[in-house]
C-alpha cells in the first residue's frame, strides 16, 4: 500500500516510523531542517511502545513535486492547522479519486475545511490520542504507550481503502479502529483539547493559574456549555457525562499543564503561526454561523488574536 505521511512532527514522526517498519512503500513528506535531517540521518524515534529505532523511508520535499513518488493509495496529514491549506495544494498531484486522505490534526471534523482544497478523493476524518513531541529535526520522543487512532467517514461509510489502511496501522502496532460516527468521536476529542486551550488562553496561564480563580469552575462549565451548544446546532449530541468527565479531568490535571497552542502563544509566536484560528477561532466562527453565543471562547480568542 502506497502511503504518505505529510508533516513529520510529534504525531507524523511516530505514525510514519511505525508504518515504515512494516510497509516499504511508506513515504515521508517534510520541509526545511526536518527534511535535511531525515535525508541525512533518517527518522529517529524513542518510544516505550515501539522502542528506540531509526527508519529511512523515502522523504519528499513538501515544496517540491510530490508526484515524484506516484499517486498514493492513502495520505495521512499531520501538519499544523495553519499549514493545512498549503499542504492540500502541495498534495494535489499525488491524489486521485480513489486516494484516501486522512487528517490527524488538532481541531474538529477537519475534512470540512479540506474539502474545497483537494481534488476529488476519499476524504475521511481521524483522531489520534498520543503523547509525543519533536525533540529536534528528525527526532521524535513518544512519552507513553498510548497510541490510538479512530478513522471514519462523515457519511458513516467504510470504503475498502480505509479498512485496508486501518489493518496496516494495526499491523504497525498502532491501535486503530473504524467508526460509523466520526462526528461524535471528533467532537469528543475536540471538547477535551479545545476546552483546555480555551481556559489557558482565557486565564493566560496554565491550568493551575485558572484554578486559583474561585469562579474558574463556572467559567469551565461555561466553555464546555458553549462548545456543546455549537455541536448540537451542527447535529452532534454530546453526553452530559462527557462534560462532567472533562470538569474532573481539568481539576486533576497537574497545575503546570498547558496545551501546545498556549505554549506557542505564550512563547511569543505570532498568532497566525499558531493554531489559534484553527482551534479557538473556528469555534467562535461556528457559533456565529449557528447563532450560538460563545462569549468565553471569544474572550480567549481575542486575548491573543491581535498579538
Amino acid at each position: 500500500m502506497k502511503v504518505a505521511v505529510f508533516g513529520v512532527g510529534g504525531i507524523g514522526g511516530i505514525v510514519g516510523a511505525a508504518l515504515a517498519r512494516v510497509e516499504p512503500e511508506t513515504t515521508l513528506i517534510a520541509r526545511g531542517r526536518g527534511l535535511e535531517a531525515l535525508r541525512r540521518d533518517g527518522l529517529l524515534v524513542r518510544s516505550p511502545l515501539f522502542g528506540d529505532l531509526t527508519v529511512r523511508p523515502p522523504v519528499l520535499d513538501s515544496g517540491g513535486r510530490l508526484d515524484e513518488a506516484g499517486v498514493m493509495d492513502a495520505v495521512i496529514v499531520t501538519c499544523k492547522g495553519y499549514d493545512l491549506e498549503g499542504a492540500c495544494r502541495a498534495l494535489a498531484p499525488a491524489v486521485r479519486a480513489d486516494t484516501l486522505v486522512v487528517p490527524l490534526l488538532n481541531g474538529v471534523v477537519v475534512s470540512e475545511f479540506m474539502e474545497g482544497l483537494l481534488p476529488p478523493c476519499i476524504l475521511a476524518d481521524g483522531t489520534i490520542r498520543i503523547f509525543s513531541h519533536l525533540e529536534g529535526p528528525g527526532r521524535v520522543v513518544h512519552s507513553s504507550r498510548l497510541c490510538r487512532i479512530v478513522l471514519g467517514m462523515r457519511d458513516g461509510s467504510r470504503p475498502p481503502v480505509m479498512e485496508k489502511l486501518a489493518a496496516l496501522l494495526n499491523e504497525a502496532g498502532i491501535e486503530t479502529s473504524l467508526t460509523e460516527d466520526i462526528l461524535t468521536e471528533s467532537w469528543s476529542k475536540y471538547m477535551q483539547m479545545g476546552s483546555t486551550s480555551i481556559m489557558c488562553c482565557y486565564y493566560d496561564g496554565p491550568v493551575g493559574k485558572a484554578r486559583e480563580d474561585p469562579k474558574y469552575e463556572a467559567v469551565l462549565w461555561g466553555v464546555l456549555g458553549e462548545m456543546s451548544a455549537v455541536a448540537a446546532a451542527r447535529g452532534v449530541r454530546l453526553s452530559g457525562e462527557l462534560t462532567e468527565k472533562l470538569v474532573e479531568f481539568f481539576w486533576k490535571s497537574p497545575p503546570d499543564t498547558i496545551t501546545s497552542l498556549y505554549r506557542d502563544l505564550s512563547g511569543g509566536k505570532p498568532a497566525d503561526r499558531t493554531e489559534l484560528d484553527h482551534i479557538i477561532g473556528r469555534m467562535v466562527g461556528m457559533g456565529r454561523e449557528a447563532g450560538v453565543p460563545t462569549p468565553y471562547c471569544k474572550a480567549a480568542y481575542e486575548r491573543f488574536a491581535s498579538r
